[in-house]
Formats: C-alpha cells, sequence, structure tokens
C-alpha cells in the first residue's frame, strides 16, 4: 500500500508542469503568477547546483595574505619597510580556496630575527586542505637599528592661485617650520626637509591658513613630532607712489675735495601694499645717498644713487628718477 508521501509526488509533478504548460495566449501567461515564481524557484535551484559543483572542482587562484611584523622594541627601529601583503598562489577546491580568499591569516614576522622565509611563516589552518604552489616574495627582511631623532624642515607644497590684480606679500609660511623625526640610524640620516601633501589655495586675496598633512611617505620607518602644520598666505594690491628727496653724498674725509650732485634731488617711484600707502606718504626713512668711494672709482661722470626705503613697509620695485647723477668736485681752500 503506498504511503502518504508517495502518493503527494505525483500531485507534487503535476503541479509543477502545470505551472510551465503553454498558454495559446499572451494575456494568459500574464495572468498567471505561478509561471514566473517558478521560474525563479528553477534559476535559483540551478545556481545551488552549479555553485554546488563549482565548490568541489580543483582550482588555482593567487590570494594576498598580510604581512604583521612583531616585537619592535621601543628603542630600535625598522631598516626597510616590509611588504604589506605577500601574493600567495594556491591551488585547491573551491570551498578551501574561497575561506582563504576571505580571511587569509597574517604572516606573523618578528622583528630583528633577519630574513623571515614567507614558506615557513604561512600559518594555513588544519582543516583547509589548499596546498601552496608558491609566494612572491620568497623572503622578508626585518632587520632593525638603534631608533635616533633628528630635526628637519618642513617643505610646503603649496600652489597659490590668487584673486584678480593681487599679489603675494611674501612667500607662504608655514607653522611648525620644522619637525622632529625618528627612525634608524641609516633612515633619518638621508632626511633633510619634510614635504606637505599638495595644496592648492583658491583666489587669495587676503590672509589666508590652511592645515595640511605632512606627506605620509615613509610609513612604518619614520615616526614623526607631528602629522598637520598650518600654512598661511599673504596676498594684497599694491599703489604707485612717488617721493622726493635730497641726495647725499656720504664718506666725503675732512678737508678733501667737495661734492655736488645735478641734479641734488630726485624722486623716487615705488610700489607699496595698498593698506599701507598714507603711511609711506608719512614715512621719513626714504632718503637716497651717493658714497664718496663711488665718485672715486667713477670714471663716466655719472653715479647712481643709493634708494634707502622703510623696512617697517611693503615696499617694491624702488628705483630712481632719474637712474643717474652728474657730480662736480671742487678743491677746498685749505
Amino acid at each position: 500500500m503506498p504511503s502518504d508521501s508517495d502518493s503527494q509526488v505525483p500531485i507534487f509533478l503535476e503541479r509543477l508542469r502545470g505551472l510551465f504548460r503553454s498558454s495559446s495566449s499572451t494575456n494568459q501567461r500574464d495572468e498567471d503568477p505561478g509561471q514566473g515564481m517558478a521560474i525563479t524557484v528553477c534559476v535559483l535551484l540551478s545556481f545551488m547546483l552549479w555553485l554546488s559543483l563549482t565548490m568541489q572542482e580543483q582550482r588555482m587562484v593567487t590570494v594576498e595574505f598580510p604581512v604583521q611584523v612583531d616585537g619592535v622594541p621601543q628603542e630600535q627601529a625598522l631598516v626597510e619597510r616590509p611588504p604589506s601583503s605577500v601574493e600567495v598562489q594556491l591551488r585547491g577546491t573551491g570551498i578551501d580556496l574561497l575561506r582563504l580568499m576571505f580571511t587569509p591569516p597574517p604572516i606573523r614576522a618578528q622583528a630583528g630575527q633577519g630574513q623571515v622565509d614567507v614558506l615557513e611563516a604561512l600559518n594555513i589552518p588544519r582543516a583547509n586542505d589548499a596546498q601552496v604552489e608558491s609566494v612572491t616574495p620568497r623572503v622578508i627582511d626585518v632587520q632593525l637599528e638603534p631608533r635616533v631623532e633628528r630635526t628637519v624642515s618642513v617643505r610646503p607644497r603649496v600652489d597659490v592661485q590668487l584673486g584678480s590684480a593681487y599679489e603675494l606679500i611674501d612667500p607662504p609660511t608655514v607653522q611648525p617650520d620644522s619637525i622632529t623625526v625618528s627612525g634608524a640610524e641609516s633612515v633619518v640620516k638621508k632626511i633633510t626637509r619634510w614635504p606637505t601633501d599638495s595644496l592648492v589655495m583658491r583666489n587669495v586675496q587676503d590672509t589666508v591658513r590652511r592645515e595640511v598633512a605632512l606627506r605620509d611617505s615613509l610609513p612604518q620607518l619614520i615616526q614623526k613630532s607631528t602629522d598637520r602644520v598650518t600654512v598661511t598666505a599673504r596676498a594684497g594690491k599694491f599703489a604707485e607712489e612717488t617721493r622726493e628727496v635730497t641726495v647725499e653724498v656720504t664718506g666725503v674725509p675732512t678737508g678733501q675735495d667737495l661734492v655736488t650732485l645735478q641734479p641734488s634731488t630726485i624722486r623716487i617711484r615705488y610700489r607699496v601694499l595698498f593698506d599701507q600707502l598714507f603711511d609711506s606718504r608719512r614715512s621719513g626713512e626714504f632718503f637716497a645717498t651717493v658714497s664718496y668711494s663711488q665718485i672715486r672709482s667713477d670714471t663716466t661722470g655719472y653715479v647712481r644713487p643709493n634708494i634707502h626705503v622703510p623696512s617697517d613697509l611693503v615696499i617694491r620695485d624702488p628705483e630712481p628718477i632719474p637712474p643717474r647723477l652728474q657730480y662736480y668736485t671742487f678743491l677746498s681752500d685749505e
């Protein structure tokens, strides 16, 4: 006598065949929601069957195993940066390879032991039957040296893009302008400056400050006293102005020839930061001189005046008008 389960099989098969039974009209197919469900079930069953068979096949893949260095003493540092990972070529079934691809165990290297054989350091779980075909690199070097410190200057890598008609008042500055680096002696002694990351300052029209990270060019080898610095760029507009001054002859020995200049006054044309324009007009630090030694060594009859401008103002491109002066010497009465 057939069991209840056996009697249900033909019923199930009949219902399954009914889901795939073709219909003479497109409207009828659209109205049958069971057909879409059947297709979905079949696709899922096919995928599961394909996945099951694939996981049993022998395959070869390359997996990156992370490298971890342990036991670096505080007073020592690595001479060379170890690779962040090692490429291991593995052969095995899909299921074994899949486990290693998603959770590869780290390759542990003990600091100070010199060269580490990667094959010996591999730690593949015993339950995994994957076979190692090759490793790259085969050896990892973890040499140590005494840790030393050194103070080096910071080199800002800054592109300052000025607003229209604006100029930089002075080169961009960085604060702090130097940092302390520490690491293996052979590494630290080669470092003279430490660059920042690239920074672009756009449309600068005033004093602008930006934080920028120091470039991480020697990870795992060098420790820095700070990871960020502040870059300052100052910009402003300049105005053109002139001042009239008397030219003084300096260094004339007592009782020596008397000297006169023609003309005895000149104009100084200069550009000054617009905010300091009125200060420059009132300043008494504009003057011009000609030294007696210039006149004695001249053979042309003309000398160029030396211009002095206020040191507390931002003055650019000062020039004398006229650029040369004629001189006359007279014998003293003594």
